[in-house]
């Protein structure tokens, strides 16, 4: 459920700032040269080929847990696994593939954005820092001249408030993706070391015995014991 609220902050929050021009101002005020140009070309399509790279093995293992796997995933069916019989789960299997298509864009794509935009004001920062100390050792007993120190101020000042204004149109964005992200950490934690169904599910799945040689699959865990009791 985390995860859909997720995906349904982050792609509200980009189509807000691009629907009220704050995101196509700020790309206009930042000054790239040719180098930067360069280099935020390249990002951006090495981050462009990752995020669609992911998107698509996402995909295609969605495709294969729901359709291939004999219904392990049905319980992502739920509640219609639940309180409604069916004889075949095909449709419903479609239908949350076909949600799953756009909650897994909604989930890939804002964050590349996201990372090309820390890239680009990364990429500010440290050529505004580089230009500084090559003026610093350029010059005699390494002083800066006043006019000199108040262009490096202004420019820092620039990037500064780009950077303020990116995030306040994107808090919502970084503080659902923090916030979710967490959530979900925590409760993949909490399955992991304290619940016992995982455990149990492994029990009861294969019993193989030494004087047994045939496994048995699928059964509930007390037939199996006195199955393998039987036999020893």
């Amino acid at each position: 459920m985390s995860w859909m609220i997720l995906c349904a902050i982050s792609p509200s929050t980009y189509f807000a700032a691009s629907y009220s021009g704050r995101l196509d101002s700020l790309l206009d005020r930042v000054k790239l040269d040719d180098v930067s140009a360069a280099f935020c070309r390249k990002v951006a399509v090495i981050i462009t080929s990752i995020a669609w790279a992911m998107y698509f093995v996402n995909v295609l293992f969605m495709a294969y847990s729901l359709f291939s796997t004999g219904g392990y995933m049905d319980i992502i069916l739920a509640p219609i696994t639940v309180h409604i019989h069916l004889s075949d789960q095909l449709i419903p299997r479609i239908v949350v593939y076909l949600f799953s298509l756009y909650f897994t864009a909604a989930w890939v794509f804002p964050h590349a954005i996201s990372f090309m935009l820390a890239t680009v004001f990364t990429r500010q920062y440290k050529l505004l820092s580089r230009s500084l100390e090559r003026m610093l050792a350029d010059s005699d007993e390494r002083r800066l001249s006043d006019s000199d120190i108040e262009t490096f101020r202004q420019r820092h000042n620039e990037i500064s408030t780009l950077v303020c204004e990116t995030d306040d149109f994107l808090m919502f964005h970084n503080s659902g993706a923090f916030c979710c992200q967490l959530f979900d950490s925590i409760l993949h934690f909490y399955d992991l070391i304290f619940s016992t169904v995982t455990q149990t599910t492994l029990l009861s799945s294969r019993c193989v015995c030494s004087r047994c040689s045939v496994s048995r699959l699928d059964s509930p865990l007390p037939q199996l014991l006195e199955s393998c009791l039987t036999i020893t």
